[in-house]
């Protein structure tokens, strides 16, 4: 899987910095469409759990708790935190990550709903 939203870390803390990752003050942007922003807000709260940590991030912009959580879509994964730093810091994720996140809401959106199994159901239970 792909991760996002893993950000550069300073020394303190105890812990030594890591400069390997970005730096999330590198992607705020305060154009970015607020429908588009929410969409993509929206998309990360919804993943799936892949692993639950001991202790929680803190945002490197405002210092706040951001959960212990990964989150996955089965391509990506991501802390639970990336929706903080979306909605409250205008953090826009990169293009491609964006384009996935609208494809894959369309494409949920769009598909056909198949009633035919669960309404088989019925019958099942009343037998």
């Amino acid at each position: 899987m792909i991760l996002i939203g893993y950000w550069r870390r300073e020394e303190g803390g105890g812990l030594p910095a890591d400069h390997r990752w970005p730096s999330p003050q590198s992607y705020v942007d305060e154009t970015w469409d607020e429908v588009e922003r929410d969409q993509v807000h929206e998309y990360l709260t919804r993943g799936f759990v892949v692993r639950a940590c001991m202790g929680s991030s803190p945002c490197r912009l405002c210092g706040v708790s951001n959960g212990s959580l990964e989150l996955s879509d089965a391509v990506h994964v991501w802390p639970e935190g990336l929706a903080h730093y979306v909605r409250d810091h205008g953090v826009r994720a990169p293009e491609p990550f964006v384009t996935h996140v609208l494809s894959a809401t369309e494409e949920l959106e769009m598909a056909g709903r198949d009633e035919s199994w669960w309404r088989g159901q019925a019958d099942l239970r009343e037998a």
